[in-house]
């Protein structure tokens, strides 16, 4: 389309010139093989051009531009009528008074103001700028088109960048909520002397390079937010001991799947923070990821103190959850399911993201026995 717009409008010069060019050849040729008096056709035809010039342009950037373009219709047809009605009068007289002393007198004896004669001229004087006119609208239509190509593309991209800073917004609140709790961990062990305290911070700083660096993609291979789990479940089984019963377990073959980052592991830490460190017995939480036919399933539970929830209120609830709550309405929209089940004694969380919306590549192939982390 850009090759035709330079073609058709850049040189638009060129065009017209060669168009009035081509008019007077086939006027000249066409019509002095007739009586094969070329030259008096010829010089009809440049006498006759002048006018034809102004009637075509004053179409083209009068009425054309200044009424139908801006959909005044009314105005348009009135003041085209009226243009046809003074061009065919114009044309006789042009006619009558000029060509035909010189080359019809015979024709003369007809009175000067005969509308047989003016409606042939209107005809044939509009039929010629019909031409002239439907480039010109062709113009306006392109430019049009990319006028609105333009404003689209625009759009997308205010929209795309305000996404993403929504999404910043969101990831700098999510990883300063994850470092404060690690870091607590880290100072309730450090206090004891644990000698589990370089394992610690060896699992911090893989977490931190994690929220550091992979976070600040747009995806991330899915088996690396898992293996991002399965360091913070470590980091908790330090902290909790022998008291603490979790288990990840992973159904599916995670090659060529992508996931946002920091989707999965709010959950995790959220049945953490707000489950297993409620209670002073033996606790436990299930992770399991798991593949059907259309979605990636994470399901999360956990054990918790056995009271009935209050009524209206969400447990759990916090910016971990919200923002990333936030974060799947933005990335995948109303392509995953969220459903948070508290009952008497457990809470549940099962995220359902379509694979369509996942998968890069490859195939999904479901095993038959999980992958188990304890």
């Amino acid at each position: 389309m850009d090759l035709l717009y330079k073609l058709l409008f850049r040189y638009r010069l060129v065009w017209h010139g060669l168009f009035w060019l081509l008019l007077l050849l086939y006027e000249g040729l066409v019509w002095g093989s007739i009586d094969d008096d070329y030259r008096e056709r010829f010089t009809i035809a440049l006498i006759e051009l002048p006018f034809k010039m102004l009637a075509t342009y004053q179409l083209l950037y009068v009425l054309i531009d200044n009424y139908f373009i801006r959909k005044r219709y009314g105005h348009f047809l009135l003041y085209l009528l009226l243009s046809m009605a003074v061009a065919g009068l114009l044309a006789r007289l042009i006619a009558y008074y000029v060509i035909y002393p010189n080359y019809y007198p015979d024709a003369l004896s007809m009175p000067v103001i005969f509308l047989p004669k003016i409606l042939i001229y209107i005809f044939g004087l509009y039929s010629m700028a019909a031409i002239p006119a439907a480039f010109h609208l062709m113009k306006h239509w392109y430019l049009d088109q990319q006028g609105t190509q333009q404003l689209r593309e625009m759009t997308q991209q205010l929209a795309r960048e305000k996404l993403e800073a929504e999404l910043k917004l969101l990831k700098s609140q999510i990883h300063p909520h994850f470092l404060f709790n690690t870091l607590n961990n880290l100072y309730a062990l450090t206090l004891t002397g644990s000698p589990k305290s370089p394992e610690i911070v060896f699992k911090l700083s893989e977490l931190m390079s994690y929220m550091l660096y992979d976070s600040n993609l747009s995806l991330v291979p899915l088996r690396k937010e898992i293996q991002y789990i399965e360091n913070y479940i470590t980091l908790e089984k330090i902290r909790y001991g022998d008291r603490l019963d979790v288990s990840l377990n992973v159904y599916t073959p995670l090659d060529g799947m992508q996931i946002a980052p920091l989707i999965m592991l709010p959950f995790v830490e959220n049945s953490f923070k707000h489950g297993v460190s409620k209670q002073l017995d033996c606790v436990w939480v299930r992770v399991d990821v798991l593949v059907n036919e259309e979605d990636l399933i994470f399901k999360i539970e956990n054990s918790k103190v056995s009271q009935l929830p209050k009524p209206g209120a969400q447990a759990h609830a916090g910016i971990g959850l919200q923002n990333v709550r936030k974060r799947l309405d933005i990335i995948y929209g109303d392509r995953y399911s969220l459903n948070l089940f508290n009952e008497e004694e457990t809470y549940l969380v099962v995220l359902k993201i379509e694979l369509a919306a996942m998968r890069s590549s490859g195939t999904v192939v479901p095993q038959t026995e999980p992958m188990t982390s304890n």
